[in-house]
């Protein structure tokens, strides 16, 4: 059975309603799974539906951690951002219900073809992870958020709905994945799977024949309805833009057979979810009807003795399964009805291989129960008190916690190995599924309540306490002895002077480098990886020497044209003057910056002025999506449109419209050369719709499909010239693709100025 890890949340306190509501949930026995490809994919009002109102153990499994989409609030990229949206995905699922599950699959960005997704992960293991992950979730039924087929609108999205098909069959079959066995599963025979059709992005699955629920449940126990919930949910997606608004009122939700046992009125119908699925469960049922009609909303610490005597009731189901979740669910009902409060707070965030910490081990029972403390452990070391707490007061022991100096570093376990090609490297089996890491640290803590004994655990955390903002809570990691907290700068070495003296290639660190990922919404992250010098060699020409950067929603871009020599200045919206403009050689717009400044609209007029001037303006892409205004803006000189064009396809053939171009000739010659080596797609969100008033470049198309010819318009405007690209630079540059860099210079170049003198 899988592992929850709780390593980096506040301790949470319940209402008399909660616990009414996490009552009523015992003597449910029932369990849903639903699949799909990324985190965002999920539907998060059916997933705080099954959980929350049917009360069904719930979880999600997704493909891969999101590592290849877009980033709106910052600059991480690759398994970084993954980083990222796993712990939103975590904060998603405690807010609706849900567990969460993961593959080892790669996000390697936006896929057309199914054949495609499937061929990169390496299907036949990314299927064992989705036998695996069945084999212990053990669900009544699979939902799917996708069809296997282009409605999907994403291949990694059909091919986690092939994945899903082939695991229900294959989890039930003992000579599929035999190896798994030994660590404790059984095959495992779900009753159906279904896909739960859509309508969004302009498509619309949805039938009046099909199978519907109404979903729109609200539930005064929590004093919400799941519409509420379910956009709580999902505005935990910060990265995504996925901000939200709250529902209230009916809703349906559509569903369409797969495969199983056909059901004509409710995913879960002929499924028994009561305590009659479980031989002995009877009893258990009338204990806690028992319990339920008693409960005091006043005094919910009264019910500590019927809880004791059903979690006595629940160690003689010989059911292991049920046996296991029920009791771990009567024993945080004990906490909850007591108002019990245990944390374990370390003095240090990062605690070095061989180091020791002080860690203050906190215990409150806020109820009138008594309880006896009567052993304490803290990483194999062991004290045994025996004393009982005084109701509502803290009672603290500082104790000294040794690492050794062989311990593990807090490395996320699918970093730990060197990532294979379209998946991550993971050997431990009993990891594989998992959403993070266990905790580095644990307390545990002998209770003893009336006759019997029950253990607590709580992970060693740390509190950061910032006034803006308030408690925060974080994991305790754990380093090398040697740690290299300064990242090694690239160079670029310019071949078109091989006697350069102002670039030296240095040394790589030995002692591995930490990174470290800090955003107001989710935990401090950290990984390590080898301190090495990125070196991009490569004949470059440039000219001007000073350009404006206008910051969208994050991106490296400015680091590589720092790189290229140029002198690089931030520009906020007091920066866009006249005045000011003037003096740079060009003007860059990052990634989505109309979408997350909503004052470019008023300072088009003083751009396109700048460009009229003789300016050079570079704007990279923008989405169409929701997230941001983008569709009310004018961006050029003249209409265009942004569409969701791409070409998913890095090494796709780049045709030239015109090669004589200036784009493609000043100051560097581009050449076919020059689009080799781009990592994980060519552009994305292209130019659209524009007229003979601009200049399309390039013409590039993705396997059996048409010619895109967006990815890189360009209009001369008065003395000036406009330019607007699709092309992924955020991603090229910092790979450090020499191509990448040759044609972004000729982008920032001013035409209007000599060539600069090679270093």
């Amino acid at each position: 059975m899988f592992f929850q890890s709780a390593q980096a949340q506040k301790s949470q306190q319940w209402s008399s309603g909660e616990i009414l509501h996490a009552m009523k949930k015992l003597n449910v026995l029932g369990s849903v799974l639903y699949m799909a490809a990324h985190p965002d994919d999920e539907n998060t009002r059916l997933i705080a539906y099954m959980a929350r109102a049917r009360q069904y153990r719930t979880g999600y499994m997704a493909m891969t951690r999101g590592d290849g989409g877009q980033n709106l609030i910052g600059n991480q990229q690759g398994f970084e951002l993954g980083l990222i949206r796993t712990q939103e995905l975590l904060a998603a699922r405690r807010t609706d219900g849900g567990e969460q599950f993961f593959s080892r699959a790669f996000d390697f960005g936006f896929s057309k073809r199914t054949e495609e997704a499937l061929s990169f992960w390496d299907k036949e293991k990314i299927l064992s992870d989705a036998v695996w992950v069945i084999r212990n979730f053990r669900p009544d039924i699979i939902i799917t958020r996708f069809p296997e087929d282009s409605r999907a609108g994403h291949g990694h999205h059909s091919g986690s709905a092939v994945i899903a098909r082939e695991a229900f069959i294959a989890a039930a079959d003992p000579n599929k994945f035999p190896e798994q066995f030994k660590y404790g599963v059984t095959p495992w025979k779900v009753k159906r799977i279904m896909w739960n059709t859509f309508s969004f992005f302009g498509t619309n699955t949805t039938s009046d024949n099909q199978m519907k629920i109404e979903v729109g449940d609200y539930m005064p126990l929590l004093g919400k309805s799941i519409g509420e919930i379910s956009a709580d949910s999902r505005s935990q997606h910060r990265s995504q833009g996925f901000g939200s608004a709250a529902a209230r009122g009916t809703a349906t939700e559509y569903f369409v057979h797969t495969l199983g046992e056909a059901a004509e009125k409710d995913p879960m119908e002929g499924i028994d979810c009561s305590w009659n699925r479980v031989k002995g469960g009877s009893a258990i049922n009338k204990l806690v009807d028992a319990m339920i009609a008693t409960f005091d909303v006043n005094h919910p610490a009264a019910s500590v003795n019927a809880l004791m005597e059903i979690r006595k009731a629940l160690s003689s189901i010989q059911d292991e399964y049920w046996r296991s979740l029920k009791i771990t669910e009567v024993e945080k009902l004990i906490r909850m009805v007591m108002g019990f409060h245990m944390e374990a707070i370390s003095d240090k965030q990062f605690i070095k291989q061989g180091d020791s910490l002080k860690v203050t081990l906190t215990i409150n029972n806020r109820s009138d129960v008594q309880v006896n403390v009567s052993g304490v452990e803290l990483n194999a070391k062991k004290w045994t008190p025996n004393f009982s707490l005084k109701q509502n007061v803290n009672w603290s022991q500082p104790l000294l916690l040794t690492i050794a100096a062989d311990h593990p570093v807090s490395q996320p376990y699918w970093l730990a190995n060197s990532m294979n090609k379209g998946h991550f490297n993971v050997t431990d089996q009993r990891l594989i599924g998992m959403a993070e890491n266990r905790p580095g640290f644990e307390a545990s803590v002998s209770l003893r309540i009336g006759n019997e004994q029950m253990l607590v655990n709580v992970p060693v955390t740390f509190r950061n306490v910032d006034p803006a903002v308030g408690e925060f809570i974080h994991p305790v990691y754990v380093i090398p002895s040697k740690v290299s907290t300064v990242a090694i700068k690239p160079v670029l070495v310019n071949t078109a002077s091989p006697s350069s003296k102002n670039i030296q290639e240095n040394p790589a660190d030995d002692a591995p480098f930490m990174h470290s990922i800090s955003y107001e919404h989710i935990p401090t992250l950290i990984y390590f990886s080898k301190n090495e010098q990125m070196v991009v060699k490569v004949d470059l020409k440039t000219t001007g020497k000073k350009i404006g950067y206008i910051v969208g929603a994050g991106d490296k871009v400015p680091e590589a044209i720092q790189l290229m020599g140029y002198e690089l200045i931030e520009l906020g919206k007091e920066d866009i003057a006249s005045d000011k403009l003037k003096s740079f050689d060009a003007v860059v717009l990052g990634v989505r910056a109309y979408n997350v400044h909503p004052w470019m609209d008023e300072k088009y007029d003083m751009l396109m002025e700048y460009v009229r001037n003789g300016g050079n303006m570079v704007v990279q892409y923008n989405t169409n999506s929701f997230a941001g205004p983008l569709s009310k803006l004018k961006i050029g000189p003249k209409p265009f449109t942004v569409s969701r064009g791409r070409i998913t396809e890095e090494d796709c053939e780049v045709k030239f419209i015109d090669s004589k171009d200036p784009v493609l000739n000043y100051p560097n010659k581009i050449t076919v050369d020059d689009f080799k080596g781009w990592i994980q797609e060519r552009g994305i969100y292209f130019a659209d719709a524009f007229s003979a008033d601009y200049r399309a470049v390039l013409s590039m198309h993705d396997q059996n499909e048409g010619d895109l010819n967006g990815s890189l318009i360009v209009r001369n405007e008065g003395k000036g010239r406009f330019i607007y690209t699709g092309l992924v630079f955020y991603r090229e540059l910092p790979a450090g693709v020499p191509g990448a860099f040759r044609l972004f210079a000729n982008l920032i170049s001013n035409p209007n100025l000599q060539v600069n003198e090679v270093k």
